[in-house]
């Protein structure tokens, strides 16, 4: 298989340099994953990728605008079925495709994992050089996560496949997959013993947590921040370490 990765122009605190798209061509056939935003010059870097190419799909990651909504108007111009979890979050894939599924691109075949933690739909999707993840793994920045619980199994998960590379939706390609995921799994576990340790000097609302957890944070990334802590007192609950009551929290 030849992987061509295309950044798109979309710039941000998010999105660091880009949304990568990848053309993933095998046997004068292609797919392009997670096509991006709906931008006319990103559209027409695509279109010029796969020019001398048959596009047999577009694949989606998850439900993000920085992922999801160039998937159908290019799938309906190439003729071609879009892939992904199916309707969430205000995208419905064409086709919906289960963890286990395969999306052939001539003889070679690209395999769907579902991998929920950043959004309940996220998928990766796995060719023999390496997994693309979206945004379950970026270059050089951690990942707003919904539940944590999923998130750290995902990771577990891909850790046991082993991959060669990482295809990331944002960043440079990772050539040290097996470091990088280690690295993911021991912040997630150390984050989560830095709460633990708020609630223990006697945090107990999610602001609270938020406030000890990250004293220096930067107002803008307020929401984000919350959303994470939120995930992570959710698994402590699940895990039978912390007690939920309303909108305060308490070890057990």
């Amino acid at each position: 298989m030849d992987i061509n990765r295309i950044l798109a122009p979309n710039p941000g605190p998010f999105t660091g340099a880009g949304t990568n798209s990848y053309v993933v061509s095998a046997d004068g056939e292609a797919a392009i994953i997670d096509p991006g935003p709906l931008l006319d010059s990103h559209l027409e870097a695509l279109r010029i990728a796969v020019s001398d190419l048959a596009v047999v799909g577009v694949l989606v990651t998850h439900h993000h605008r920085d992922h999801a909504p160039a998937a159908n108007p290019l799938a309906a111009e190439f003729g071609a079925p879009s892939y992904g979890f199916g309707k969430y979050g205000g995208f419905q894939a064409i086709t919906a495709v289960a963890d286990g599924d395969g999306v052939p691109v001539g003889t070679e075949m690209i395999e769907v994992l579902h991998t929920p933690g950043h959004t309940a739909d996220s998928m990766c999707f796995a060719v023999p050089s390496g997994v693309f993840t979206g945004d379950t793994i970026k270059a050089g920045t951690t990942v707003v996560v919904d539940d944590m619980s999923a998130y750290l199994a995902t990771l577990q998960r891909l850790a046991s496949l082993a991959p060669e590379r990482i295809f990331p939706g944002h960043g440079e390609i990772i050539d040290e997959p097996a470091a990088v995921i280690a690295q993911y799994i021991a912040h997630r576990l150390e984050r989560e013993e830095q709460i633990v340790a708020a609630l223990a000097a006697g945090a107990i609302t999610t602001g609270d947590v938020v406030a000890a957890v990250y004293p220096d944070l930067d107002a803008a990334l307020l929401p984000l921040a919350t959303q994470s802590a939120t995930a992570h007192l959710r698994k402590l609950t699940e895990d039978g370490r912390v007690d939920r009551r309303g909108h305060e929290w308490s070890l057990r």
